[in-house]
């Protein structure tokens, strides 16, 4: 049976779960990143899907608020991989779903910078594994849970718009250039 881990928050992580547990998935559900460390801890799965997180606003100047989306939002993420990590196998699928929009309607909104960050995150998880074949997918927020569970056995969402098929492929063909570039900043010196 395959053993899936789903984190993140929101309306989206009962749906994403029970999509999975219907594929007849062992699925283990967390939605709090202060139990994550302990709800992974002796165990192994075959499969890891990123959500985005839940945040409540708190008060104060935009620029702080920004700052609170930066990082209980998007950079919690790289935090939430890094402790899943050690507990995925040299051949699982991970899954980065999209969505992680800004909580604030006066912060400013750069959603290339956001896709962008899922890219960095999925380039850096491949290349902790190297020269395993950790496969990492990104799914954009208008995935169902339905073609979110599919994701984990190869499958494509339902209706994939263009934009979303852009960025998978590009994170595959780019993959070699960029893992080239950091590993060519490294210096041995004899």
């Amino acid at each position: 049976m395959t053993s899936v881990l789903v984190t993140g928050g929101g309306e989206r992580l009962s749906e994403v779960a029970e999509a999975i547990k219907a594929t007849g998935a062992e699925t283990t559900v967390v939605d709090s990143l202060d139990r994550l460390g302990e709800a992974v801890a002796g165990q192994s799965f075959d499969a890891y899907v990123q959500l985005p997180v839940a945040m409540t606003p708190r008060s104060g100047s935009l620029v702080s608020r920004v700052e609170q989306f930066l990082s209980e939002g998007l950079l919690s993420r790289f935090r939430a991989a890094e402790t899943v990590l050690p507990a995925l196998h040299d051949a699982s699928t991970v899954v980065l779903v999209g969505g992680q929009t800004n909580i604030d309607v006066d912060a400013p909104d750069d959603q290339q910078a956001r896709t962008a960050l899922m890219r960095v995150l999925a380039h850096a998880l491949r290349a902790e594994r190297a020269p395993a074949h950790l496969k990492v997918r990104t799914a954009g927020p208008e995935w169902s849970g339905a073609d979110i569970a599919a994701s984990l056995e190869g499958g494509a969402p339902s209706e994939a718009p263009s934009a979303q098929t852009g960025d998978r492929e590009a994170i595959g063909k780019a993959y070699a250039d960029w893992r080239a570039e950091v590993l060519g900043l490294v210096r041995v010196e004899f």
